[in-house]
């Protein structure tokens, strides 16, 4: 553990709370799209990883008063950027089906759970103290590894 950045920390904590506050809602989506058993339960473990790092998130809110969960500092461009991208991925999966659907959830997976693996490891290098840089190496490992099924399931799907 290096030194701690607080700034850095807030930012990174904001984003990567924002990112689990979407992906624990993933299985949702299976809720009335057809899918493998596989997809399923790969779903499912994304939604339970991402709620367990939102609850390790605000516990470590809960600890650190001047840690603001919602501190997300995006410059505006950014933030249009990412409403406009979220709904292109929105309409791609509720209009497609099968090994489509399949696919292209997947994709957006791979992109979430890189982008957040990275934000925990940042997470943990500028953690408060050592149990917490632990707990977010540990998540950041996690969502590493679900990353990795993702690709995996991808490569698996029938080619065109």
């Amino acid at each position: 553990m290096g030194s701690p950045d607080q700034a850095l920390l807030g930012n990174s904590a904001s984003l990567l709370a924002d990112l689990l506050n979407n992906e624990k809602n993933l299985n949702k989506i299976l809720l009335i799209k057809g899918h493998s058993r596989e997809l399923g339960e790969l779903v499912d473990a994304i939604s339970h990883a991402a709620a367990d790092g939102e609850d390790q998130l605000k516990a470590l809110a809960q600890r650190d008063p001047a840690l603001n969960l919602k501190a997300l500092e995006l410059p505006s461009g950014e933030q249009a950027a990412r409403k406009a991208m979220a709904k292109t991925k929105e309409h791609e999966l509720l209009f497609s089906a099968g090994d489509n659907f399949a696919f292209n959830l997947l994709v957006t997976q791979t992109d979430a759970l890189s982008y957040g693996s990275h934000l925990a490891a940042i997470v943990a290098d500028n953690a408060p103290d050592s149990e917490t840089a632990r707990q977010f190496h540990a998540l950041a490992t996690t969502l590493e590894g679900l990353f990795k099924q993702v690709t995996a399931q991808i490569r698996s799907l029938p080619r065109k």
